[in-house]
């Protein structure tokens, strides 16, 4: 058995004194040292969505001034909305502002005045589907994992796990048309997402990819005043008296008894289209 030698020297007693405190040390390090080994590699092999999911929110900035926007998904010629009778035969119709009866009678989460749900087919469409288009500007199954561009500077402000629809990422944008204000872009239907919330994005950045939705794979575009959709519909109002509220990016679509409050803009959406086609430099 090994003991302390008292014998020659004070210093010698110190020192084998500690030696198991040594010992505990370096395993200590030699553990912590595989730790980071093992924590690299996770991080080499998990995808920049799961990623997203680890990491949570980056720094937050002021974003700097917008002073020039570009479509998400580049060539923009090579992509558009799904228009019936022009670029396909679908029996759906997704430019801004109009009606979309893609899903038929299905119901959604809103309400008419008796109650009643309220049809996909009555409500209006609060943005633009872009889908890959030939050469003859017909609707290709090529959408799917396209790149994302930012359509500005900006900040990232929410990215969000819509389950089987993908990731919605909100950017918000910094304007000076006079007063300074704010518009925020916002993907829906996007995977591997590259950025998070906090995240300062520059114009042309690619922030994710469209998600595989088979046949049904584009891109859903929006541009809207509102940071966060949470309380969007007032009470008296369709989406207000359904379910459609407390969603922070917005339902995606509007309607309401009053056709005065049912179009998009009451709710603060911007043609993203014209809006961006006015800024391109």
């Amino acid at each position: 058995m090994r003991g302390i030698h008292r014998a020659k020297s004070t210093n010698r007693v110190v020192s084998d004194n500690r030696d198991p405190y040594r010992i505990l040390l370096l395993t200590s390090i030699g553990l912590a040292g595989l730790c980071l080994i093992a924590a690299a590699y996770v991080w080499d092999i998990t995808t920049p969505r799961q990623r997203d999911a680890i990491t949570g929110s980056g720094a937050w900035s002021t974003p700097r001034i917008a002073r020039r926007f570009d479509f998400p998904l580049l060539p923009s010629e090579q992509y558009g909305p799904y228009v019936q009778g022009i670029s396909g035969e679908l029996t759906s119709d997704t430019r801004y502002g109009v009606q979309n009866p893609a899903w038929g009678n299905q119901r959604n989460c809103f309400l008419d005045s008796d109650g009643n749900d309220v049809p996909f087919s009555q409500l209006f469409h609060s943005g633009v589907d872009l889908w890959a288009l030939n050469s003859n500007g017909q609707v290709i199954l090529g959408t799917a994992g396209s790149p994302i561009h930012a359509v500005a500077d900006g900040v990232v402000t929410h990215v969000q796990d819509a389950g089987q629809d993908g990731y919605i990422i909100i950017t918000k944008h910094r304007l000076q048309d006079g007063t300074e204000r704010f518009i925020y872009s916002a993907f829906w239907h996007v995977d591997y997402v590259q950025v998070g919330a906090g995240d300062p994005v520059n114009l042309g950045q690619v922030v994710a990819q469209v998600y595989d939705q088979g046949g049904n794979s584009h891109l859903h575009w929006e541009m809207h005043t509102f940071s966060d959709g949470t309380l969007l519909f007032p009470p008296d109002t369709a989406g207000g008296r359904g379910t459609c509220n407390g969603r922070v990016a917005g339902v995606g679509y509007t309607w309401d008894d009053n056709p005065l409050r049912a179009h998009p803009d009451y709710y603060g959406y911007v043609d993203p289209i014209a809006f961006v086609s006015a800024r391109i430099e």
